[in-house]
């Protein structure tokens, strides 16, 4: 017997499952309760090496016979947990009902976090999102990371000039919505029902799909979870070419165009030089001003030039204490209340002190790490002001003139972290920054009270990728949002609800006084609510 045939006879048993692609036949595993059908690390791109590092993706190379999908693509290049330098990362991952309806099901595409810089598809296991509320197809894509997804150089954009340099996971994750649209038919989804969602870095990702006019037409449902739509500080198409051409000159590369030097270097060494998501933004994050993606992000959302689909966004209650368990290892007592003061100072500046330690004063809070972490999360001075509570006040404003907006805070402080993806140490009590995470994904398990949580949760979100809207017979009505009326849906373990007082909760006049949380730019003026659109 052949290799073909056998093969193709353990595809007919009940451990497998078959799905045709357009390069080729793909083959999964049904899960052991009979739950779902998993098929991993099928290919969505040529491999990005050679020739192809720091070039839009090709479309994968075909293949003959049936391909085993039972184990994951490796992780893009990264340092850290997950360590890789291998470039042939292009991969995704589907997650479907095992039994699934004969119609065509709403796919969600998730967009992995780790601030664009680490981490993988591989890792969130989503056969609860999958089989606990609306049916849906998963899809979860693996795209280049780091200096290999950022790196922007003026002999790249020579290459492309139509797309520009330094948004190559961008345009990973568009090639994997037009594998998506060409395919996933076989997997039972519906390429015209497509909702794209991530979170932390994969919500910033999302964002920027949202602002890429040649994303139009390949999703049609946004989820922004940690990571609203508003960031100001991505790097113009020029600053990143000059930081580019920089790199080249220290990874040795001094010829004119040193672009055969740079492909020709091993991952590891160009590895050496990747840069994080600092104050330095150039080749480390998204660069704007180029055709993927022209515009500023808060130019883009607050004038409505951007893909106007239903969009969801929302942020954790307490999004800074993730960065403050890793900074002071987890520990109430490891900030002390002779510190706050210069704690304060160095996020805020001295002018700003005495102002918000009466807005927090540590006596309203069990230990000092409480009040800072408040500040910080209310603020938005988390990760340069991506994140953050009234950051997403922010962005809700501008997004709600233009499409169907509903908001959300999660604030169940009983929640675990999304282990092994993302902890911090210690055991401070908080909505932390990830924590969402473990009610969407079946990261760990939960107690009776976190599953129901987590149940509605999912209820919300996959009735959102069927409709456009989170709502449905049995669920707390979330209102959707509106400048003049900010409902925001809070998940918390003891009720959840719609929330009109966000604005006032969080302090966001306050923080709007001091200058945070708002606009800077030639976009609508600002009030003391947020923006004002004539």
């Amino acid at each position: 017997m052949t290799a073909g045939v056998t093969r193709l006879a353990l595809a007919a048993s009940p451990e497998y499952v078959i799905a045709h692609t357009a390069a080729g036949t793909v083959r999964g595993k049904v899960s052991g309760d009979d739950a779902v059908d998993v098929f991993k690390g099928i290919p969505y791109a040529s491999p990005p090496v050679g020739e192809l590092r720091w070039r839009a993706p090709r479309p994968a190379t075909p293949w003959s016979g049936v391909r085993d999908a039972f184990g994951p693509g490796s992780p893009c290049p990264q340092t850290g947990r997950l360590a890789s330098t291998n470039e042939d990362c292009l991969y995704l991952n589907v997650w479907r009902p095992h039994r699934r309806l004969a119609r065509g099901l709403p796919v969600m595409v998730f967009i992995h976090g780790g601030g664009q810089r680490t981490s993988a598809a591989h890792e969130y296991n989503a056969d609860w999102l999958v089989t606990r509320g609306e049916p849906v197809v998963f899809v979860s894509i693996n795209y280049r990371l780091n200096i290999f997804a950022f790196l922007a150089h003026r002999e790249l954009t020579a290459e492309e000039p139509q797309l520009g340099s330094g948004n190559y996971a961008l345009l990973d994750q568009m090639q994997a919505l037009r594998w998506i649209r060409e395919n996933i038919r076989s997997f039972g989804g519906d390429p015209n029902n497509v909702t794209i969602f991530g979170e932390s870095g994969g919500a910033q990702a999302v964002c920027v799909l949202l602002a890429a006019p040649q994303a139009r037409g390949l999703f049609h449902r946004a989820i922004s979870q940690s990571g609203p739509c508003q960031w100001q500080f991505y790097p113009s198409l020029r600053a990143s070419e000059d930081k580019g051409a920089d790199i080249a000159v220290q990874l040795g590369c001094t010829q004119p165009n040193p672009l055969p030097c740079l492909r020709a270097l091993p991952t590891s060494i160009v590895l050496g030089k990747e840069q994080g998501a600092t104050s330095d933004t150039a080749s480390a994050q998204p660069s704007w001003g180029g055709g993927a993606f022209p515009l500023p992000m808060r130019e883009a959302i607050a004038s409505g030039r951007f893909t106007r689909v239903p969009l969801m966004q929302g942020s954790t209650r307490d999004e800074a204490m993730f960065q403050l368990a890793l900074q002071y290892g987890g520990s109430r007592e490891a900030v002390r209340a002779e510190q706050y003061r210069a704690i304060l100072s160095s996020y805020f500046g001295d002018s700003r002190v005495s102002a918000i330690e009466a807005q927090y004063p540590l006596v309203d809070y069990p230990a000092p790490i409480y009040a800072l972490s408040a500040a910080l999360s209310d603020s938005g001075m988390v990760t340069n002001n991506r994140i953050g509570l009234c950051n997403l006040h922010l962005a809700n404003q501008l997004a709600a003139p233009h499409v169907s907006l509903y908001a959300y805070e999660f604030a169940d402080r009983s929640a675990p972290y999304p282990t092994p993806i993302f902890n911090a140490p210690g055991n401070l009590i908080a909505a932390a920054h990830t924590m969402e995470l473990s009610y969407l994904f079946h990261q760990s398990e939960l107690t009776t009270a976190q599953r129901t949580v987590s149940d509605l949760m999912i209820r919300y979100w996959t009735n959102f990728a069927r409709k456009g809207d989170p709502n449905g017979e049995g669920l707390p009505n979330w209102p959707a949002y509106q400048p003049d009326k900010q409902a925001v849906m809070r998940f918390d373990s003891h009720n959840v609800r719609a929330d009109l007082d966000f604005f006032s909760r969080y302090k966001c006049k306050f923080w709007a006084e001091q200058g945070f949380g708002t606009l800077s730019g030639p976009y609508p003026r600002s009030t003391a609510s947020g923006p004002k659109y004539e």
